[in-house]
């Protein structure tokens, strides 16, 4: 699919969540565009993350009707990447942001061209000679033919100065400014407004960032797709995450995941990994990651286990 289209997909999927009553927080929601995005979008990936995040995004998720069709809104998320992100993102992501709108693709609403109207055809020459005059009338038909001939001359003549008149451009008055009519107060021009944009939250950005590649590592383990989660992992974790333990599970999720500490790029979070085992039992330990912000996507550097939240049942 292409960008616009990945936009419909997102929006039909986020308000098929909504009528049947699941939560779209940024978190669900920053794992659900991973399995959305094709090859072709996984430079979008960082941009889509960050995104639905954002307040403007949960702004438009709360509105009754949700993500609404409004042009406002679309240039309220496009300031918001454009602060982050490259000019070359932010351009493909419009069209993510139109198909998550419901606006139409940049350039798909053409304006129809008006019907030509048909023009009046003029008298031909023909319809302005009279019949030939009676017999002994000869000299009044003459004249009043020459009559006719001038009077269609002198209209046409007015008629053509009339339009040219009104085709002519005003001439600007030379040798000073243009002054209001008398009684009338002269306009001020409107201030122009060159407040700079805010700055973006760049603790956010990395808390955001962080928390997507811990989500994304389980749903790659989860689905099968170790090499995408070897990406996400570095050497010194590799015991934490081993593919042949993962295995024996149907589906492994990790929620609730919150910032405990901070050493400049380096973020240790903490949250909760459920494994759910075939025959529909689960267990739920808490578990710390370390991640470094500094790598693109942000890699996890360590793991380690903190306590059983609930029991194998």
């Amino acid at each position: 699919m292409n960008d616009h289209e990945l936009g419909a997909a997102l929006r039909r999927q986020v308000l098929a969540d909504l009528e049947r009553g699941r939560p779209c927080d940024g978190r669900r929601l920053q794992a659900l565009v991973g399995d959305f995005c094709g090859d072709s979008q996984s430079a979008l990936l960082p941009a889509l993350r960050y995104l639905v995040m954002t307040p403007a995004c949960g702004n438009a998720l709360s509105q009754l009707p949700p993500l609404p069709a409004d042009g406002r809104l679309l240039l309220r998320l496009q300031q918001e990447l454009s602060s982050v992100f490259t000019a070359a993102i932010c351009d493909r992501m419009e069209a993510v942001l139109r198909g998550l709108l419901a606006l139409p693709a940049a350039g798909s609403a053409a304006s129809a061209a008006p019907e030509p109207q048909p023009q009046p055809q003029p008298e031909t020459a023909a319809a302005l000679v009279p019949p030939p005059p009676a017999a002994g009338q000869g000299l009044v038909a003459a004249l009043g033919f020459l009559a006719g001939v001038l009077a269609v001359g002198l209209a046409g003549l007015l008629t053509w100065l009339l339009v040219n008149r009104q085709a002519l451009p005003l001439r600007p008055q030379t040798g000073g400014s243009l002054e209001a009519p008398q009684g009338q107060p002269v306009a001020e021009p409107s201030p122009i407004n060159t407040t700079p944009p805010p700055a973006p939250d760049l603790n956010a950005v990395a808390l955001g960032n962080a928390i997507a590649s811990v989500q994304q590592l389980y749903a790659d383990l989860s689905s099968g797709n170790i090499d995408a989660a070897r990406q996400l992992f570095s050497s010194t974790a590799a015991d934490q995450f081993d593919p042949a333990f993962f295995s024996q599970f149907q589906r492994v999720r990790v929620a609730d995941l919150r910032e405990i500490s901070r050493t400049g790029a380096l973020l240790t979070l903490q949250g909760v990994v459920t494994f759910l085992y075939p025959d529909g039992s689960s267990q739920s330990e808490a578990r710390t990651f370390v991640v470094d912000t500094a790598s693109q996507p942000a890699l996890i550097t360590a793991s380690s286990f903190q306590q059983v939240v609930k029991a194998h049942q």
